[in-house]
């Protein structure tokens, strides 16, 4: 069985962002604390997994976003990325490129689309999906034999185990969100309805269309205060209107048909000049030639 690695960029992008102090400069004195955090965390990746098929993925702005057409304020909530954050991000993606891998980003769909695209085309029964990221979104990607994987914490989840974190199956977790709502996202959900009461009327009605044509019979299941949420959910209809448009992940995005999946040669020369210019230690290049001549 072969595994396709799909990494959510990103996540490891801000989180060296966020933890490591901005006084870690390159040579030219810009802060380059992201870089170090996501390439710290790409040495240990790949030095412990040594992934043969991988790609990962990156967000950029958006020129066009469907879910944006749909409803103004997804993401609204968040303030755009300073510039030092952005020259960071492009570090990152010429620093996987750099190591022979794929990286992709698109000014049309979001990372979790591309994602979701990859490993729709690619599972079979010799290929298993593997998704390293920390986003809840990303598990509604998971079939039986794939796994959601946030490699900061180390916390592994199968498809079982999604089931058991979130109180539905993965493929019914797009209408759980629709249903709550994600601040995260800025989504909109039915006021006064949490993730587990979602669960629970999913796991009644199955899916977010039938337990809309059902709403009459909410009031008749075995939970405390469910006229309550029958009612909330008859008043806010419009709501699930919108969120059921923009909490699915779109997974058909033909040109990801055309994304390499296989590790390429390394780009020692240019993998030795950003250490250098990026002031990466000798200790952490020590590390990195050793990983590239072990053909990693």
């Amino acid at each position: 069985m072969q595994s396709l690695y799909l990494v959510d960029s990103s996540i490891y992008v801000f989180r060296g962002w966020f933890s490591l102090p901005d006084s870690l400069v390159n040579q030219d004195g810009q802060s380059n604390n992201a870089l170090i955090g996501f390439s710290d965390f790409v040495y240990h990746f790949l030095h412990n997994e040594k992934p043969k098929h991988i790609v990962f993925t990156f967000d950029e702005s958006l020129k066009h976003s469907a879910r944006k057409t749909i409803y103004p304020e997804y993401k609204a909530n968040r303030a755009p990325a300073p510039e030092e954050l952005k020259r960071q991000f492009q570090w990152c993606r010429d620093w996987i490129r750099a190591l022979g891998i794929s990286q992709i980003a698109s000014d049309q769909h979001e990372a979790d689309d591309l994602i979701g695209s990859l490993a729709e085309i690619h599972r079979s029964e010799n290929c298993n999906i593997i998704i390293l990221t920390a986003d809840k979104d990303l598990a509604q990607l998971i079939k039986p034999r794939d796994l959601w994987w946030s490699f900061a914490t180390g916390q592994q989840l199968n498809y079982r185990a999604l089931i058991k974190k979130f109180g539905v199956r993965p493929e019914q977790i797009a209408d759980q969100l629709a249903i709550a709502g994600d601040k995260v996202d800025n989504i909109p959900g039915i006021p006064g309805v949490g993730m587990a009461i979602a669960g629970r009327l999913l796991t009644k009605f199955e899916t977010l269309s039938n337990l809309r044509e059902n709403l009459q019979n909410v009031k008749l299941m075995k939970f405390r205060g469910s006229e309550r949420i029958m009612k909330l959910l008859i008043e806010h209809q419009a709501i699930l209107d919108i969120s059921a448009q923009l909490t699915p992940i779109n997974c058909q995005i033909d040109t990801m048909k055309n994304v390499e999946i296989n590790k390429h040669r390394v780009d020692r020369a240019a993998l030795m000049e950003m250490m250098q210019y990026q002031n990466m230690g000798e200790s952490r290049q020590q590390k990195w030639l050793q990983l590239i001549q072990s053909k990693t």
